[in-house]
């Protein structure tokens, strides 16, 4: 629609031109002798009615209660904020960018919409590789549900961005030919490894670095956690991703027995803690809490003789995870996201030389925020249990009990006779098996 030019003043553009139109003082002036209005005010009212039409009609197809999402837009193939240019080491001096922006004014409190926006912007920046989002993600998994889906989806996405991928792998076998992988397992030792980190990132600005084991690295191979971090986040200002199996239960040292343990140092170092949860085990713990029940345990937490791994373990819908994110004010926030299986259709085709296209639209959403989640299907399962009542007998009645139940006359039905009651005599009706006796009936 063409804007309407207003002569005079630029503030005349500022003004409320709904208010003056309506003002019978003001609206006296702007017509003229022979009672025609201005040009400019007849395309002025023409056009604010017409945006008045439109603003109805909009609001009356919005459905009742419904939220503005989180839209984002999809990205072309040759995105250039996606893809870093000229990732190669030039020989200067590494260091972080510094974000400058400073806010004018506080935040006002943050709408649905604003706040799901937030937090998926949140994970958006650690699962894309953003400078400074997260120099050390620490990611926490188990039998139940592994962190492979995850740790899959941040090396696709560091490939598609000309990202160096570096592994130090214990326990991985299969790498991307792109993705350049150190084998710590065997004979290496931990000076080894870390030259080995070192020679795989001098070529290159930027680097990924994921160990997928952190108990072997530092409880095997006596790698100190804080040369790691060092070297990947200080030096080399990269991303380091670390992988801790909380079932693996190290043993106490002795020479060291106040020494606190390795996975406390390492949630007091990470930036970002991410904890992998499998989504029906997830769906579980929801049915049991709508019932006002304890959430059910999984795998060693059962404490069942043998059983590591329960049913439903690593379900292949997704991943849930728990994440973590640590302000540099100390700050912690937190939420719960639910990150699907990537699909084909998801990247662009890639560019060449690259192995993958660019994403074309982010696919994590909170864990609220999926259908299955609050789904029929959840709620059916709490409903059906919801009477239930957990005993070692049957509470219930047969249909010959309710039927004799039924036919006793209680006291207070015959003080409600309209013929008026019998005082406080005992109204009781003798059986077949009851015994008259004529002194008792006397007293």
């Amino acid at each position: 629609m063409a804007t309407t030019s207003i002569p005079g003043d630029d503030r005349m553009a500022n003004m409320d031109w709904d208010a003056v139109l309506t003002t019978p003082s003001i609206v006296q002036h702007l017509v003229r002798e022979d009672g025609s209005t201005l040009g400019w005010l007849d395309d002025l009212r023409q056009q604010r009615k017409v945006e008045r039409a439109q603003y109805h009609r909009a609001k009356q197809l919005q459905p009742e209660g419904l939220t503005a999402s989180f839209q984002p837009r999809d990205r072309v193939p040759d995105c250039s904020n996606w893809i870093k240019k000229h990732n190669s080491y030039d020989g200067s001096i590494r260091k972080r960018k510094t974000n400058t922006y400073r806010p004018r004014n506080m935040a006002r409190a943050p709408t649905l919409a604003q706040y799901q926006r937030h937090s998926i912007h949140l994970m958006m920046r650690v699962l894309n590789l953003r400078t400074n989002a997260s120099p050390f993600t620490l990611v926490l998994d188990d039998l139940n549900q592994r962190a492979m889906p995850l740790v899959g989806e941040l090396v696709r996405r560091g490939l598609s961005r000309n990202v160096n991928v570096v592994i130090v792998a214990f326990e991985t076998t299969r790498f991307h030919p792109a993705v350049r992988h150190i084998p710590a397992y065997g004979d290496s030792t931990g000076d080894q490894i870390l030259q080995g980190i070192e020679d795989a990132m001098k070529d290159f600005k930027e680097s990924l670095v994921i160990v997928d084991s952190l108990h072997d690295l530092v409880k095997v191979k006596n790698v100190d956690m804080g040369a790691v971090f060092h070297l990947v986040a200080v030096k080399y200002a990269s991303t380091l991703i670390g992988i801790y199996h909380q079932d693996m239960l190290p043993a106490q040292d002795v020479d060291q027995p106040y020494a606190p343990h390795p996975l406390d140092v390492f949630k007091y170092m990470a930036t970002c803690v991410m904890t992998c949860k499998s989504f029906a085990h997830v769906l579980a713990a929801k049915a049991a809490k709508e019932r006002s029940l304890p959430e059910p345990t999984h795998g060693l937490l059962q404490g069942a003789e043998g059983v590591v791994q329960c049913l439903n373990a690593n379900d292949h819908r997704g991943i849930v995870l728990e994440a973590e994110f640590r302000r540099k004010s100390g700050r912690p926030e937190s939420e719960t996201y639910f990150l699907r299986n990537a699909r084909a259709t998801d990247y662009n085709e890639p560019l060449p030389g690259m192995p993958f296209g660019t994403l074309k639209q982010e696919f994590v959403v909170l864990l609220d925020q999926v259908p299955t989640y609050a789904s029929p299907e959840v709620i059916a399962l709490v409903n059906s249990t919801e009477g239930e009542v957990a005993s070692t007998f049957n509470l219930g009645l047969t249909e010959k009990q309710k039927e004799a139940r039924e036919g006793v006359v209680l006291p207070y039905f015959d003080a409600q006779n309209p013929e008026g009651g019998e005082g406080g005599r005992i109204l009781y009706d003798m059986g077949s098996e009851d015994d008259f006796d004529e002194e008792e009936d006397e007293i």
